[in-house]
């Protein structure tokens, strides 16, 4: 029965309509020795429509017509979904509906890495925006930073839309800018074997040496384990070439060569997860880094959120002359409601309960240190636990 909450929809910034959805999964071997290739089929059921509103401090609800909420925190529920267990997305979207419009009438199939990994980015923004508030931490803001800038650009073709993930202006160029300055009439170079890189880092000219630019270039062994990379390959042709590209993306690029020639070069960067050709030397993440981190970390958080509601439009109710907004989809919502997250003093915490069962991921405010359960019901359980834990080691 849905929950009565006064003046609810007095306070609605937005709302949004939708359906639940059917969902199958064909499983299909292909590659002997190879992990199955999964397969979603899913079709949206019209005789189960959805309705969800955004009020602040309820974040993003399911709401029935009478004006309560069914269910709320759709957000902290998709938060709370295990990483990469497929049959708990599917749970949430025939519960939730489809992040976007499917066909009612037929199936429409869809790989299921693609919809993990566009799930992920969600995720990985949001534990960036809670990284970056209150205490930092850096180690979590770079592992999250560097996946939403790395991660290849995931497409989805439906019947009804074709969905793109943001694609960052340096993603393209880490994957394929690979064009060297040509140093051979070079002074700088000629007269004392460095030339010098406007940085922005640093804040003055950093000079690279010829030799180690040139086995970079050829692919060449140099004194930097993993220098052979593409990725680092690409990196340092646009540090070397590329001084007029706009501050922010200039910015990205001086940090990542910097942190990558200082600590350590990245071998293959994962959701939550950054291997290295050899043992980072974190003692050298200087303050500096840290400073153009941050920045870097608030450029991504704009240009993920600003892709996802481009599609967003305001309108005007001609029932009672009220201003809202025409958001189209499940996956503009989500967006949109952590558009609406108040940067650095709200964040998404993991409720202490293992056991959670009502809000696993609940919005909190970041200066609330102590918070570490989602309701009474949860701290009053983990302290029973505790309890019975005591008794049972006596």
């Amino acid at each position: 029965m849905a929950e009565k909450i006064s003046e609810f929809f007095l306070n609605n910034l937005f709302e949004c309509g939708g359906y639940a959805c059917h969902c199958e999964k064909d499983i299909k071997n292909v590659v002997p020795g190879m992990p199955p290739e999964t397969t979603l089929k899913l079709y949206s059921e019209l005789d189960k429509p959805l309705r969800f509103s955004y009020a602040p401090r309820a974040g993003l609800n399911l709401t029935g017509i009478a004006g309560g909420a069914i269910a709320k925190n759709i957000l902290g529920k998709l938060l709370a979904t295990p990483d990469g267990d497929i049959d708990q997305h599917i749970d949430f979207f025939q519960t939730y509906g489809f992040l976007l419009p499917i066909k009612s009438d037929e199936y429409e199939s869809i790989e299921a890495d693609v919809l993990i990994e566009i799930v992920n980015r969600i995720k990985a923004m949001l534990y960036l925006m809670n990284a970056i508030a209150g205490q930092k931490d850096y180690k979590r803001i770079l592992i999250h930073t560097a996946y939403l800038l790395y991660a290849p650009q995931i497409s989805l073709n439906l019947s009804e839309v074709e969905y793109k993930t943001c694609k960052h202006k340096f993603t393209d160029l880490i994957e394929n800018y690979n064009l060297f300055v040509d140093l051979s009439r070079n002074q700088e170079v000629f007269n004392c074997g460095k030339y010098s890189v406007p940085d922005t880092m640093i804040g003055c000219d950093n000079p690279v040496d010829i030799v180690f630019f040139n086995n970079v270039r050829s692919g060449a062994d140099t004194d930097l384990v993993g220098s052979k990379s593409v990725w680092f390959k690409n990196l340092f042709a646009m540090y070397t070439g590329l001084p007029n590209v706009g501050e922010n993306l200039r910015t990205i690029i001086d940090f990542f060569y910097h942190y990558q020639t200082e600590v350590g070069i990245f071998r293959e960067i994962e959701f939550k997860k950054i291997t290295y050709f050899a043992a980072p030397e974190r003692d050298n993440f200087s303050s500096e880094m840290k400073i153009a981190l941050l920045k870097i970390a608030r450029i991504v958080i704009s240009e993920e959120i600003n892709h996802n509601i481009s599609g967003i439009h305001p309108k005007y109710k001609t029932d009672n002359f009220a201003p809202t907004w025409q958001v189209n989809n499940l996956l503009q919502a989500l967006y949109f409601s952590i558009f609406y997250m108040k940067p650095g003093i709200e964040i998404y915490k993991e409720c202490n309960n293992p056991n959670c069962k009502r809000d696993k991921f609940f919005l909190v405010e970041a200066t609330r240190t102590n918070k570490e359960y989602c309701c009474v019901q949860c701290s009053r359980a983990a302290a029973a636990q505790r309890f019975r834990n005591r008794q049972f080691d006596n």
